[in-house]
């Protein structure tokens, strides 16, 4: 019987780092390897879920984060944890000896690919932000090549990475949009998808729901909303959707998101990669509020290029708790159809289409220049 030879994949437990990991081994499993996907607690329960199919797929939940800005006792433990993935990393590397890998930012991915690197293992880093990572600047000297998402990345990284723009992996059953017409019927509803509640921000579940509300009766009969809420804050959406009698469906997970993602004709969401990515590809207009809290404020930098591109609008910083200017943000934008339709067009336009096929055809060159 033929040997199965395997790949390695490392994520960080973010959706950003996760969600393209996974299409990747997928893709990778389906091309008869061996997928070895190492990960840690956070995103672990979600990558065996979504790779189930695939019983050449072993995911691994190893302990470790990244550094973190002037916390030292956090840094220590972060620290260990590293060193401990270390000798976990070693052990799996030694027993399945990889003939590539691939890492897709987060703390975790240091460990396995450094001992692969020692291996001699080609290794592929994968960017879906326009500011590189700190795992990927670290790793980008050991790598042969870095695919991004954006044309354009920012970051002190090897000079010696070659660098494809390659766009994002992202579900085949978001790809199947992209044929779709994006259209708004006369005398029908537009609807919105807001999306980004389950990290629990106010300005996600409260404040939107509040401008929505807000806006005058004869625009609020023409809304229909689905939104991704958090549990604690799910009554009191609802209870304001209800008063204004706005036609709504509320969920903790939207299951079947791209069944949402084809209905909608604005979304409201934040601006991580792997968001934008399926943003694109589906067609759809956005209103963008950036997570202020994300690392090197990569959101508001990936929502500032969307929107020079037309594709989206953007919430800054100084008003994200007004809610009047949230208010006419989105009154702005719903009631003229001509910039929902551009901002359509220019979305396809700057889409990329079988990302997945991409990266995984690169890892294949990579394994055959081995030889």
């Amino acid at each position: 019987m033929k040997n199965i030879k395997s790949i390695l994949i490392s994520a960080g437990g973010t959706a950003g780092h996760a969600l393209p990991a996974i299409e990747i081994a997928n893709e990778l499993a389906r091309r008869n390897y061996k997928v070895i996907f190492i990960t840690d607690n956070r995103m672990f329960d979600f990558i065996k879920i979504n790779t189930r199919e695939n019983s050449s797929i072993k995911v691994l939940c190893f302990k470790g984060r990244g550094l973190y800005k002037s916390k030292i006792f956090k840094n220590l433990k972060s620290i260990f944890l590293l060193c401990y993935s270390s000798i976990q990393s070693f052990k799996t590397i030694l027993i399945n000896r990889p003939i590539l890998v691939y890492g897709f930012g987060g703390g975790i991915t240091v460990p396995p690919i450094i001992i692969c690197h020692f291996f001699k293992t080609p290794i592929i880093l994968h960017e879906g932000n326009i500011i590189v990572g700190k795992a990927n600047i670290f790793l980008s000297k050991y790598a042969k090549i870095l695919t991004t998402f954006f044309p354009k990345i920012e970051g002190t990284f090897s000079k010696k990475i070659k660098i494809k723009h390659v766009g994002m992996p992202v579900r085949k059953s978001i790809e199947n949009i992209y044929k779709n017409k994006y259209q708004i019927k006369d005398n029908k509803s537009i609807n919105i998808l807001i999306t980004g509640g389950s990290l629990g921000a106010e300005v996600m579940a409260k404040k939107v729901a509040k401008a929505l509300c807000s806006l005058s009766k004869d625009i609020l009969i023409k809304i229909s909303i689905v939104q991704q809420v958090r549990k604690e804050n799910m009554e009191y959406v609802k209870s304001l959707y209800e008063k204004e009698s706005i036609p709504h469906k509320l969920d903790t997970y939207i299951e079947d998101f791209s069944k949402s993602l084809n209905w909608c004709h604005l979304i409201i969401c934040r601006s991580g990669a792997g968001t934008i990515a399926e943003n694109l590809i589906a067609g759809k207009p956005a209103l963008m509020i950036p997570l202020l809290t994300s690392s090197d404020n990569h959101q508001m930098k990936n929502a500032l290029y969307i929107k020079k591109i037309r594709a989206c609008w953007v919430v800054n910083r100084n008003e994200m708790d007004d809610i009047k200017i949230l208010q006419s943000k989105i009154k702005n934008i719903i009631l003229d159809k001509k910039k929902l339709y551009q901002a359509a067009k220019f979305a396809k336009e700057n889409a990329f289409i079988d990302s997945t096929n991409t990266v995984a055809n690169i890892g294949e060159v990579l394994i055959k220049e081995r030889k």
